[in-house]
């Protein structure tokens, strides 16, 4: 009898893993098709499941917001650092742009629909500012490792290759994904070529 129950609570912890998963999975793919606030319901709807269970495996929305944002957490952050293979600093800002241009693409329904609820949800506006900041060590990491840009030449770049930069370019100017890239480039890149700054120097 002890062996049937130990066996039935796996069943039901099973289930329910594999319930939070498709509940994940529907959200995800709601705002992804430009549903920027899914309500439980049409998140049940979308997973197939009942809107108990949505509330059974997460206590409110904020909790579901939390579980999405890991879920992106896993696929994005692998992404955010190019291949490096140059110290010179203006192809190493262009593979930069290639990769943010690909990652703002595929990320920018989500973080639009971060927007709309991010004064709702705790979670939402932490992550704002952990994007923010990741921004922020990715363009140092590729572009200023060595600490030698003037401080104004890097703060430029870094208000023309973020989100907020890319966010402006595809809402209110209504420039398409491609234009939005190639606009973002030519700020980025004028900004640096107009400087002439040095190959990155590496201590020895």
């Amino acid at each position: 009898m002890i062996g049937d129950a130990i066996e039935d609570n796996d069943g039901r912890k099973a289930r329910r893993a594999r319930s939070r998963l498709k509940i994940v999975h529907a959200f995800k793919e709601l705002v992804r098709e430009g549903v920027a606030a899914p309500s439980a319901a049409a998140v049940a709807a979308k997973a197939g499941v009942g809107l108990r269970t949505v509330y059974r495996c997460f206590e409110d929305m904020g909790t579901l917001y939390q579980e999405l944002i890991a879920v992106l957490h896993d696929e994005f952050q692998p992404r955010t650092l190019p291949d490096l293979d140059t110290e010179d600093r203006a192809i190493r800002l262009s593979q930069l742009l290639a990769n943010r241009t690909a990652v703002f693409s595929d990320l920018e329904p989500f973080l639009l629909a971060s927007e709309a609820k991010r004064h709702a949800y705790k979670a939402l506006d932490d992550d704002y500012g952990y994007l923010l900041r990741l921004e922020r060590e990715r363009l140092q990491a590729v572009i200023n490792p060595d600490n030698h840009l003037p401080g104004e030449l890097f703060e430029a770049l870094h208000g023309v290759t973020s989100f907020s930069f890319w966010r402006r370019l595809r809402v209110e100017q209504d420039l398409s994904q491609d234009q939005a890239g190639r606009v973002m480039a030519r700020a980025a890149t004028s900004l640096l070529t107009t400087s002439a700054p040095p190959p990155i120097k590496r201590s020895p």
